[in-house]
């Protein structure tokens, strides 16, 4: 099989990457919680397509899918049905030169700066290291082009000589990203990549990370629960609830009119401090992660949805086409009439003009 070969980004062309009907499923372990075998669904029959120098944002609460949907794009685990195509070869058919090729075209900055960075390593060989295994440079090179990464994540070339240890958190997660640049990737898996960083630190790395999107037409899939992050990162978002894409559209119409309940609950849970603030009722329950009910919709015990009846019990919501590039999985939300008269969540679409 011919696996892909790098090729720049050009506009007018196919989806770098397409997913379709992925899952997977685990046996748990067992515990005080979970009989042991039991069925875990962490992923179910998630769709989804990203162009070239876009960023979709993959968005919901902890244990819903996301991390184990980027491991399956990544071909770090094989999915039990469904296929992705990178620039039209199936991932996980590629092997040998080609498998090769893909581990370099398409990279990933984890979540925790800490956890992904040898300790015992400075800095500059981490960043060699994949440099060599590529043969991105030529050897005499290599010292040269790790200068430029550091110089290109704002920190000093110098640095290359300091262990993990010596810089802070905001900094090891710039080093990460250079780690994942050095092979002059097409797609950047971001995994909810300042989550563990001081809120004065994260809108640094969110705007290093939009002005290398510019400079070198980066992909990005970007997982995240913080949604009034994604709302600054990502022109798509496609929300995941137990395992499944519930709603999925562009950002602006998202955060303005929301189709599904859950969506809406995330929104109306932001945090924004505000005298007078009408704040809804939060969403009740929690969510079982990978737990997956035997009928109808599985945000039903927790739904409040003005129209919520037993047919949420009886039936499971396909996920339909709501609106231009606005997809929902609720058959209680059938076009615009519910969206207009739930109006827009609380203290998102009403923000006072500044």
């Amino acid at each position: 099989m011919s696996g892909p070969a790098p090729s720049p980004a050009r506009a007018g062309e196919g989806p770098l990457l397409e997913v379709e009907g992925i899952a997977r499923t685990y046996a748990a372990p067992g515990g005080a919680f979970r009989r042991r075998g039991e069925a875990i669904h962490a992923v179910r029959d998630v769709t989804f397509q990203l162009r070239r120098g876009e960023t979709l944002a993959l968005v919901g609460e902890s244990g819903c899918g996301k991390s184990t949907t980027a491991r399956i794009v990544l071909g770090l685990e094989r999915p039990d049905a469904g296929t992705v195509r990178f620039d039209g070869a199936d991932v996980h058919g590629l092997s040998g030169a080609d498998l090769l090729s893909f581990r370099r075209r398409a990279q990933i900055v984890f979540q925790d700066p800490v956890g992904s960075l040898n300790p015992r390593i400075r800095v500059g060989e981490a960043l060699g290291e994949p440099l060599r295994v590529h043969g991105v440079v030529p050897r005499e090179r290599v010292a040269a082009r790790v200068a430029g990464l550091l110089r290109r994540v704002g920190l000093d070339p110098e640095d290359a000589d300091r262990y993990p240890h010596e810089f802070s958190g905001g900094q090891r997660q710039r080093i990460g990203i250079a780690r994942a640049l050095s092979v002059e990737p097409d797609l950047v898996v971001a995994d909810e990549p300042v989550s563990a960083l001081d809120v004065s630190v994260q809108a640094q790395v969110l705007n290093l990370l939009s002005d290398l999107q510019r400079d070198l037409g980066l992909t990005y899939l970007f997982i995240a629960h913080d949604l009034a992050v994604v709302r600054h990162v990502a022109r798509r978002v496609a929300v995941m609830y137990m395992g499944r894409i519930v709603e999925s559209g562009t950002c602006e119409a998202l955060f303005e009119r929301p189709l599904h309940p859950y969506t809406r609950a995330l929104l109306e849970a932001v945090p924004r401090p505000r005298p007078g603030r009408r704040v809804r009722a939060p969403v009740r329950g929690e969510a079982r992660a990978g737990a997956v009910p035997e009928a109808g919709c599985p945000f039903e015990p927790r739904c409040t949805h003005p129209e919520r009846d037993a047919a949420c019990r009886a039936t499971l919501p396909p996920l339909e086409h709501k609106r231009p590039e606005g997809w929902a999985r609720c058959i209680k939300t059938p076009a615009w009439r519910v969206v207009e008269e739930m109006g827009p969540p609380a203290g998102v679409a009403d923000e006072p003009p500044a």
